[in-house]
């Protein structure tokens, strides 16, 4: 492959080379994973011990309460073990509770209590904040796009388990 067919970004920028190799700084994929790592780390140390991932599933619960476990492990790409160990967690510390389904029995719905709503809800000042620092230097057009782009990407991927 030449630089002519490469995207600009990989392309040489001295033009001494037709067939430079690109770098890893010229990879979108390791660009967005480290950024995505950055984000987390800054919302991490803002969230107290909560984190981002908890703070999600609250937020998600605030839109829609009473959404099933299967449901969110679903809507957060995460497997459901690994969404039972994170309510389990939030249970303990009483912001969620569940309750079985009384239309189907083998279903479990997750409600936010009280206190998870109000948690919830002074958190997500917190979340504009980050989202302030981490995209400052985007115009509010730069992150429509950059969103926009990212939900195609975010779409196009297996969920887990290839799902």
């Amino acid at each position: 492959m030449t630089t002519a067919t490469l995207p600009s970004r990989l392309q040489d920028p001295t033009n001494r080379t037709r067939d430079t190799q690109p770098t890893v700084e010229s990879s979108l994929a390791w660009t967005l994973v480290v950024s995505g790592r950055l984000i987390r780390t800054l919302a991490e140390g803002m969230l107290d011990n909560l984190g981002a991932q908890a703070l999600a599933v609250l937020y998600r619960l605030s839109e829609q309460d009473g959404v099933s476990q299967a449901e969110l492990s679903r809507r957060q790409r995460v497997e459901a073990p690994t969404m039972c160990r994170m309510i389990d967690r939030l249970e303990r510390e009483q912001l969620v509770v569940r309750e079985r389904d009384p239309l189907d029995r083998r279903s479990v719905r997750v409600m936010l209590t009280e206190k998870g709503r109000t948690l919830t809800e002074q958190r997500l000042a917190t979340v504009q904040d980050i989202e302030q620092r981490a995209f400052a230097t985007l115009s509010e057009d730069e992150r429509d796009t950059l969103h926009e782009l990212l939900v195609r990407v975010l779409h196009s991927l297996p969920g887990p388990g290839g799902r």
